[in-house]
């Protein structure tokens, strides 16, 4: 596949998570949201490392692996924020419009990590 169906891929994914979210401020569907919310999570992952793979192609030989970029660390890392962050709404640890909220900051910090590619 291209690069392009990989991002493409990984934009439908991340839009399928924050359907997941907003059916936390849901009463009625939140059960069906969460469904849309791990189909998201396992879209995003995939295109994800695809789009890690055709990058690596892109890098000259003696570069070093994008796979232990800082960045992408990052971005795993965040990755796994948003997979947990239903549970604290489900067991009202916080807030579910608190949780979108914190979901919708990482969701921008998730984009500018993948939009910059930051060298810290």
């Amino acid at each position: 596949m291209s690069l392009q169906t990989y991002h493409f891929l990984h934009l439908i994914g991340l839009i399928f998570v924050f359907i997941g979210f907003g059916g936390l401020l849901s009463s009625e569907g939140a059960k069906k949201a969460m469904t849309w919310h791990g189909i998201g999570l396992v879209i995003s992952l995939v295109s994800g490392f695809g789009m890690l793979a055709k990058y690596a192609k892109l890098l000259p030989p003696d570069a070093p692996s994008y796979y232990t970029q800082p960045w992408v660390l990052t971005k795993f890392a965040l990755w796994l924020v948003l997979g947990f962050l239903p549970v604290l709404a489900k067991r009202r640890v916080l807030a579910a419009p608190l949780v979108v909220l914190i979901a919708a900051v990482i969701g921008g910090v998730l984009g500018a990590l993948g939009y910059f590619k930051p060298v810290f």
